[in-house]
C-alpha cells in the first residue's frame, strides 16, 4: 500500500496543480455568476459530479500507473473546464443556443438520463450482432484464403475493391432491400468490419514462419488441424490487437447508420434533437460516442492482455 501512493517529486507538484485547477472549477461553478445576458440557467450538480468523478479516476489512474502524461491530462481538462465555464460566465460566448455552458450541457444527463440509457442499450446490440458476424466470419473465411491460394486469388481482388467504398454508402440500398431498419444497421456494420478482418486475417497468415507449418505438415496434421491447431493460435494476437480499431470503425458507422432511420441508438438520439435545435442534446450524444468507443478501447486491451499471455 505504501508503493501505491509513492511518486517523483515532480509528479506530486503536478498532482498538485491539477486539484488547485479542479477546485478552482468547483468554485467557480458555485459562486461565479451568469453573464446577465444569458438566459439559460441549469443546475451544476450533474457537472460537480462529473468533476469529482473524473478528478477520482485521474487519481487511482496516477497511482496505479505512475505515467507522467496522467497528470498532463488532468490539467489539461480541467484547464480547458475552467476556460469554458468563464468564457460563458463573463459573457465571451453569447450564444446559448449552439455553445451551451458545462452546466447546461452535463444536466442534459439528468433530464434525459432514461432515453439516453436505453438508445445506448440500442446501440450496443446492434453493435454486438453486426460486429459478431462479421468478425467470425471475416476470420473463418480469412484463414482459408490465407492457406489456400486458389481462395485467395479469387476473393482478394473482390475485397479491395469493396473496402474502397465507404460501408455508410450501403445503408440507403440495406433499408430498401432489409425488412427493418435495425436489420440494414446490422449489415451496415457488418461490412465495416468484415472486409478489413478478412484482409487482416489474410495478411497474417501469409506472415507465418514457413518452419512452423512444414514441421505440422511432418506430423500429419491436414488442412482443418492446420487451420484450426496451428495458423488460428498464430493469428490470434493479431486478430484480438484489431478488434479496438474494427470495433471504433463499426460504431462510427452505426451511429451514422441510426442516423438514417432507425429509431433507436445514440446515433437517432443525435439526430433527433438536432431537428429540434437543441444542441445540449446534441453536444450530450456527442459526448456519449466519445465516451463508449474509449471504454470499449480500453476493454479490448485489457481483453487481449488477459488472452494473450504470451506476449505481455
Amino acid at each position: 500500500m505504501k508503493k501505491f501512493f509513492q511518486l517523483q517529486r515532480g509528479a506530486w507538484l503536478e498532482f498538485g496543480l491539477a486539484t488547485i485547477l479542479m477546485i478552482v472549477n468547483i468554485v467557480l461553478t458555485l459562486t461565479f455568476p451568469y453573464f446577465t445576458k444569458h438566459k439559460a440557467y441549469y443546475d451544476s450538480a450533474a457537472y460537480i459530479a462529473v468533476l469529482f468523478g473524473s478528478f477520482v479516476i485521474y487519481v487511482f489512474s496516477l497511482f496505479w500507473t505512475k505515467k507522467k502524461s496522467t497528470n498532463d491530462i488532468a490539467v489539461v481538462l480541467y484547464g480547458f473546464f475552467i476556460l469554458w465555464e468563464v468564457s460563458y460566465k463573463l459573457g465571451w460566448v453569447h450564444n446559448d443556443l449552439l455553445i451551451p455552458s458545462p452546466e447546461g450541457l452535463f444536466h442534459v444527463f439528468v433530464e434525459k438520463g432514461p432515453e439516453i440509457g436505453k438508445d445506448v442499450w440500442g446501440s450496443i446490440q446492434l453493435l454486438f450482432w453486426g460486429f459478431l458476424l462479421a468478425a467470425v466470419f471475416g476470420t473463418l473465411l480469412g484463414l482459408l484464403a490465407g492457406w489456400i491460394p486458389r481462395v485467395r486469388e479469387v476473393l482478394l481482388p473482390i475485397s479491395n475493391v469493396i473496402t474502397l467504398i465507404p460501408p455508410l454508402m450501403f445503408s440507403a440500398y440495406m433499408i430498401m432491400i432489409l425488412s427493418t431498419f435495425r436489420q440494414a444497421a446490422i449489415a451496415v456494420i457488418f461490412f465495416a468490419v468484415f472486409w478489413p478482418t478478412f484482409q487482416g486475417t489474410v495478411v497474417r497468415v501469409g506472415q507465418i514462419d514457413p518452419s512452423i507449418t512444414q514441421a505440422a505438415r511432418t506430423m500429419g496434421v491436414g488442412t482443418l488441424g492446420m487451420l484450426g491447431k496451428v495458423i488460428f493460435p498464430y493469428c490470434l494476437p493479431g486478430i484480438i490487437g484489431s478488434i479496438s480499431k474494427s470495433l471504433r470503425g463499426a460504431f462510427m458507422c452505426l451511429a451514422g447508420a441510426e442516423m438514417l432511420g432507425i429509431n433507436l441508438g445514440i446515433g437517432f438520439f443525435i439526430e433527433k434533437y438536432k431537428s429540434f435545435a437543441d444542441y445540449r442534446c446534441v453536444l450530450a450524444g456527442i459526448v456519449t460516442v466519445g465516451f463508449i468507443t474509449t471504454v470499449i478501447d480500453l476493454a479490448v486491451n485489457k481483453l487481449k492482455a488477459a488472452l494473450i499471455r504470451w506476449e505481455n
